[in-house]
């Protein structure tokens, strides 16, 4: 249950009736006495609640069908191999639709601490496509050439949605190239191109905006402030407004900006049905290896580059105050929408401002780059101890790149966290885990999972990365490298019963403290990433069957 806010305003709103208090709404009304102690009633709670319920569902209907063709059975294989060409085509239907009607409560906003409002969707997107594939091994089993081989695909998709007068419509193209290489056994190399997209969602395409809060961090120009007349002005603040907040009172009759709660203010959010797909280019670089002088030991490394245009996406609210407060460039200073009444960027719908914009569009370019590695190795123990089991799962990141605008400036967030690069992204984590296999249908296990450190975006002194609540931020100025260990033991006993038992964080570490007021975690939620332990150490058991 929650407070209903147009029940409290009205059981606030009381006339004397002869004696009698009552609302000046009338009707089911219960006046609400908060000046006697003890006075509210059973009768006055009731009339103050109300029941937000929404009702949704998610359709997802496809057709699929394929061929697959081992073309060495009819003789078509290369010169230089012996397996033949393998080749696969196809075609799929997809339409997905989306559904959720929040009840009158949920969509007007009346529910205290609900959040904003709830909105309604009822929309479907379909996509038709044709693909084929093929796999052509070259030469195998020659000196120096163990195998070659090339894998290549193609993919065409026709994506269709309408709602009421909106029609959306794009057909994309995408493709894929890859060469292995094995001139030994024991190794493989691997080099593969991809052009790959994703299609916008039915809510990106079609959610209604919605004006609600997000974690911006203070308002810059509303008291205390902390930018100058100049750079208030780019970002809609009149000469009179500024001097009142300074002031931090009323000058001339001009009232001070409010600030927002809890570092929160307000965003306008909602999908866009002019979205195009976002598109990728990838290339990976790899080798496998399982060398014969140690066969259990086996292993994979690969470089992998990931450059992607027409993101969908927003750009981040502490970078749409930055960098107009500093440039005065429209394109940013374009999506800070002041109050015409009170000048703040802290209201609660549409009609009367005082928001962020922070609807869908396909922004500029983001970068991803960086390692993967992969090893495994088993240890045989004394006859009738079983085995030992070492594995390693890591990843180096080398780039974390993005572009707002096309064409504008980039900044890159490997290394860093904070309010405007949002996640943590450490040049290394990996995680190591070791085995015993047993030969008595129980096996035990230790992880060691690893996070490397990071500093605050806003503090490396890049203007696009700047935080508009400070200059420098010392107490959360970086997070140390975090080390879990995790204990589990896993029993088989019969054939379909599996019973597991065990415990993530066992020396109970705490996550890093971060300050919400920053900017850097929502107020409300938790003061710390969710890439950390929040809840410390945590014991499990489970049980699974399979018939």
């Amino acid at each position: 249950k929650y407070f209903n806010f147009q029940s409290i305003d009205s059981a606030l709103q009381v006339y004397n009736n002869n004696g009698v208090p009552t609302c000046v709404s009338g009707g089911a009304c219960v006046p609400y006495n908060i000046f006697k102690d003890g006075g509210v009633t059973p009768n006055q709670l009731n009339y103050l609640y109300i029941s937000g319920t929404g009702i949704g569902s998610s359709t997802l209907r496809t057709v699929h069908g394929e061929l697959t063709g081992q073309l060495g059975k009819w003789g078509v294989t290369s010169p230089f191999a012996h397996d033949g060409i393998a080749v696969n085509a196809g075609f799929e239907h997809r339409n997905d639709h989306e559904f959720f009607h929040p009840d009158y409560a949920e969509q007007n906003q009346l529910l205290s601490g609900f959040g904003s409002a709830a909105v309604p969707i009822d929309n479907s997107l379909a996509v038709k496509e044709g693909f084929a594939e093929i796999r052509a091994p070259l030469v195998q089993d020659l000196p120096g050439v163990k195998e070659l081989l090339i894998d290549t695909g193609y993919r065409y998709s026709d994506y269709t949605s309408n709602a009421a007068s909106t029609k959306t419509e794009f057909q994309t193209h995408t493709y894929k190239f890859e060469v292995q290489y094995a001139p030994i056994q024991d190794l493989r190399l691997r080099v593969s191109y991809d052009k790959a997209i994703r299609a916008p969602s039915i809510v990106e395409l079609y959610n209604p905006q919605l004006v609600g809060q997000i974690v911006s961090g203070d308002d810059p120009c509303a008291p205390p402030v902390s930018l100058s007349q100049a750079q208030c002005a780019r970002l809609g603040v009149s000469a009179a407004q500024y001097a009142a907040s300074v002031a931090g009172a009323a000058v001339g009759g001009v009232n001070p900006i409010p600030q927002c709660v809890a570092g929160q203010c307000s965003q306008l959010q909602g999908g866009n049905p002019a979205l195009k797909p976002e598109q990728a280019e990838t290339y990976t670089v790899g080798i496998n290896f399982q060398p014969s002088f140690l066969p259990k030991l086996t292993g994979s490394i690969d470089y992998f580059h990931i450059a992607i245009r027409d993101e969908v996406g927003v750009l981040p609210a502490s970078n749409i105050i930055s960098t107009c407060a500093n440039t005065g460039d429209p394109t940013y200073c374009s999506q800070v929408v002041r109050s015409p009444q009170t000048g703040g960027i802290q209201g609660a719908n549409l009609a009367t401002g005082g928001y962020i914009i922070q609807t869908n569009f396909n922004v500029g370019a983001a970068l991803v780059s960086g390692i993967d590695l992969q090893l495994s190795y088993v240890q045989d123990l004394p006859p009738g101890f079983g085995s030992l089991q070492f594995e390693t799962n890591g990843a180096w990141l080398q780039h974390n790149i993005f572009t707002p605008v096309p064409g504008g400036p980039s900044y890159d967030c490997v290394g860093l966290f904070g309010q405007t690069c949002q996640t943590v992204n450490p040049h290394w984590h990996h995680i190591f885990r070791t085995t015993w296999n047993s030969p008595w249908d129980v096996s035990a296990s230790v992880t060691w999972r690893y996070i490397g450190s990071v500093r605050q975006d806003a503090n490396t002194g890049d203007p696009l990365l700047k935080n508009s609540n400070y200059a420098y931020d010392q107490y959360n100025a970086s997070i140390p490298s975090f080390s879990y260990l995790d204990l589990e033991a896993t029993w088989h006993p019969t054939k379909i019963l599996t019973v597991r038992a065990g415990a993530n964080n066992v020396l109970d570490k705490d996550p890093p403290l971060l300050v919400s007021q920053s900017g850097l975690v929502a107020g409300g939620t938790a003061n710390t990433a969710d890439t950390y332990d929040i809840f410390g150490r945590q014991l499990f058991v489970s049980f699974s069957a399979k018939f």
